[in-house]
């Protein structure tokens, strides 16, 4: 069971996906919640539900106010404390100018995603400076906290670039010439509206209204000054362009963040029925999702964590499981990274019963290597997994010769993580090479 509930929670990572986790909002004095729940990371658990206006008990019934959603009109802010301002770049924000794009986001001190988030959005500013966007950033911490933060150095992590990181993972050492002078979080942040705002009147204006409870989190108020777009700013980058440059479909994505609402409401119920160990209801939601849901992405994803579901009954894993993943992996609704994704809850689970896997990874592995052809730029993870499949089939070189090929074509960013399986496979295909007799060895490309 704790197998499936870490399970459910990387779903929730890969069906809402953003490059860094996300901090869970508490309702306390300045936003930050105890040691033990600051260190607690969490998606944010949201359902599109309305919010009812509270009323006395002879007033007449009061019409629900929708929550804010993509469309919505952009509160004003009212902001109490503005520490940075672009270094007078910008003006203090309370209206929002017509034709001007805005960034409102909400980050804390205390929260490492928000903190890791914040070489990007100085970077983003300074990219859209001169093209009419003004970020700010609003924490409800107090100012005295927030200039005891912006004093500390920058996490070493941040200052590199990319460039840097792949040298340093190719060669071992670190080519720059020598470590640049420590950065403090003041002057990184310099570039951008930096505020603070106690009172957390902004965050309900914002955080509440729109039922988000998870930082970091930004807002990308329109030229009309509506909301386009709700999410993790470390995924802002193509929707911001977008915007700036007119060519943003608001209907299309209002549709798709509806979608994600839902899945996201759905999944949070999931988990809840898993740790109560009503696992028959719990296939019972995923199965009516599936049927009615709208979002394909998250069909998928609960489709894995059926099968996930299947394969650790001990009675019913045979039989079902096999079942399963033969119609999963014959759905001609599924992309290339369905399939992928599938094959890999396959995988994973071989590894945990061995109840006739093979007959189950043998589909996994021809859907797997049928789909590489369709998968363009992330063919490669698909190599990955056929290697990972293959190896535990027991065809030991074609893995190596697979994941050879995956290293090969894969970019800077990915490579030096399907190496690291590559060097693995071929150690491991050294061992066994050393202990067949030479007169029965076959010659090996590793």
């Amino acid at each position: 069971m704790k197998k499936l509930l870490l399970a459910v929670s990387f779903t929730m990572a890969l069906a809402f996906p953003c490059p860094n986790a996300i901090c869970k909002e508490a309702d306390t004095p300045g936003g930050k919640p105890d040691a033990a729940e600051s260190a607690k990371v969490t998606p944010t658990p949201v359902k599109p539900a309305p919010i009812k206006v509270a009323k006395a008990a002879s007033a007449p019934e009061e019409e629900e106010v929708p929550p804010m959603t993509i469309g919505s009109p952009a509160p004003s802010l009212d902001i109490e404390n503005w520490i940075h301002d672009g270094e007078g770049r910008f003006p203090k924000v309370t209206e929002f100018e017509p034709g001007k794009v805005y960034v409102v986001e909400f980050w804390a001190t205390w929260c490492g995603p928000c903190i890791a988030s914040m070489p990007h959005i100085a970077e983003l500013q300074n990219k859209y400076a001169d093209r009419g966007v003004q970020i700010v950033s609003i924490t409800r911490e107090d100012v005295e906290t927030v200039n005891a933060f912006l004093e500390r150095e920058v996490r070493q992590s941040s200052r590199h670039s990319d460039d840097d990181k792949v040298a340093e993972d190719e060669t071992g050492e670190d080519e720059s010439e020598e470590e640049p002078a420590p950065l403090t979080y003041r002057e990184l942040t310099k570039s951008y509206c930096l505020t603070s705002d106690p009172d957390a009147s902004t965050n309900d204006d914002y955080m509440k209204a729109a039922k988000q409870n998870g930082i970091p989190c930004a807002f990308i108020v329109g030229k009309d000054a509506k909301i386009e777009w709700i999410g993790h700013p470390m995924s802002i980058d193509d929707a911001l362009e977008q915007v700036v440059s007119d060519s943003w479909d608001r209907e299309v994505y209002r549709e798709e963040f509806a979608a994600k609402q839902e899945a996201r409401a759905v999944i949070t119920q999931l988990s809840k029925l898993l740790r109560s160990k009503k696992e028959d209801e719990a296939i019972e939601l995923i199965d009516d999702y599936i049927a009615n849901g709208k979002s394909e992405s998250s069909k998928t994803q609960l489709k894995s964590i059926k099968l996930s579901m299947l394969m650790t009954r001990v009675k019913t894993a045979q039989a079902a499981a096999n079942r399963a993943a033969s119609e999963m992996l014959a759905d001609d609704s599924l992309d290339a990274s369905g399939v992928n994704q599938i094959a890999w809850s396959v995988y994973e689970m071989s590894r945990q019963n061995q109840a006739n896997k093979n007959a189950v990874l043998k589909m996994a592995l021809e859907a797997t290597q049928s789909a590489v052809a369709d998968a363009g730029t992330n063919a490669v993870f698909l190599m990955d997994t056929i290697a990972h499949l293959q190896y535990q089939l027991g065809d030991r070189e074609a893995a190596v010769k697979t994941q050879r090929a995956a290293v090969e074509a894969a970019t800077p960013e990915v490579r030096s993580r399907l190496a690291k399986y590559l060097n693995e496979l071929k150690k491991k295909l050294r061992m066994r090479m050393a202990t067949v007799p030479r007169s029965t060895q076959i010659t090996s490309s590793c």
